[in-house]
């Protein structure tokens, strides 16, 4: 069911109006698995970038037909993991500070997933700016990590992926938290030289972030 800031959309003319036209021009076949159905009600126009409540004001985002796909009943379900799609994703997303990993979650993920991050829980907890990280309130924030991390465990909630961000430079400590979470590991790859040029982009905190890295790599273990 459409989210209740989404239904002026889905009830305004311009959306029947453009539904009506890709379906004419696609035919009645899901453009995921490529099944053919024999109504045009058994198949949903459904947006490619997920919308949110300030997109579905936007119509070239809304209302643009390169952002829609035909989906079956079976296809959509899965996409959003309803009735009996209910697999997830869990990934922890590993390697040197400044390496990049919290970019590349950025670019996977979508509206919905949990990212368990320590630099955004440093400053969630803190109130400081991103990359300040007050020594006093570790204890804290790793109680914060460990309550998330437990609920990626358990499953507890409706969110769709989760993604876990950190250094984790010793194998079996890393590869027994993919086992305790049911989590696939990605290495973001990189070279000491790459983040120690990335950690001198972090102005005042540059001194520590280099430090953090030339750590990294002296416990890393492939």
């Amino acid at each position: 069911m459409a989210q209740a800031w989404a239904m002026k959309l889905y009830q305004s003319r311009e959306w029947r109006e453009l539904r009506r036209a890709i379906i004419q021009e696609r035919g009645l076949r899901c453009e995921v698995c490529g099944r053919l159905v024999h109504n045009a009600s058994d198949l949903t126009a459904d947006h490619i970038r997920e919308l949110t409540p300030e997109m579905v004001q936007d119509a070239d985002i809304a209302l643009n037909q390169d952002n829609v796909q035909l989906l079956c009943a079976d296809c959509h379900n899965r996409k959003h993991q309803r009735f009996g799609h209910t697999g997830r994703g869990v990934f922890i997303v590993y390697g040197s500070p400044c390496s990049g990993k919290t970019t590349l979650v950025n670019q996977l993920k979508l509206r919905g997933d949990i990212i368990v991050d320590m630099d955004l829980l440093y400053q969630a907890v803190s109130g400081c700016v991103l990359y300040d990280k007050p020594d006093n309130i570790k204890q804290v924030v790793f109680r914060v990590r460990d309550t998330l991390l437990d609920a990626v465990k358990t499953r507890l909630g409706k969110w769709h992926n989760a993604y876990i961000i950190g250094g984790y430079p010793y194998k079996a400590k890393r590869e027994a938290l993919a086992k305790q979470l049911g989590a696939q590991l990605i290495y973001c790859e990189s070279t000491r030289e790459e983040c120690l040029a990335r950690a001198k982009e972090r102005g005042v905190f540059a001194a520590d972030w280099e430090k953090y890295v030339h750590r990294w790599w002296s416990e890393y273990e492939p």
